[in-house]
């Protein structure tokens, strides 16, 4: 797992946040599902779900991702 962490903010459920992004595109067949990060974290963030289950933090303004979550969405 790169740079989610969940944080507790008050009464609320625990939530993701990314504090760091992976560093290089990974590959599509790898990737299974996505979700955003809570607006409560402190910066935006997307996590993508492998199929091995891990969960990587991907930056939103890198045009890949925006890419990947759009294949995801069309093709679930």
């Amino acid at each position: 797992m790169l740079g989610v962490e969940t944080c507790s903010f008050g009464a609320n459920t625990p939530t993701d946040c990314c504090f760091s992004f992976v560093s290089r595109q990974i590959p599509r067949k790898f990737v299974d599902d996505y979700y955003e990060t809570s607006s409560q974290c402190s910066q935006p963030g997307i996590i993508f779900k492998t199929k091995r289950g891990r969960q990587v933090c991907a930056d939103p303004s890198e045009d890949w991702v925006q890419e990947y979550i759009t294949d995801l969405e069309l093709n679930p």
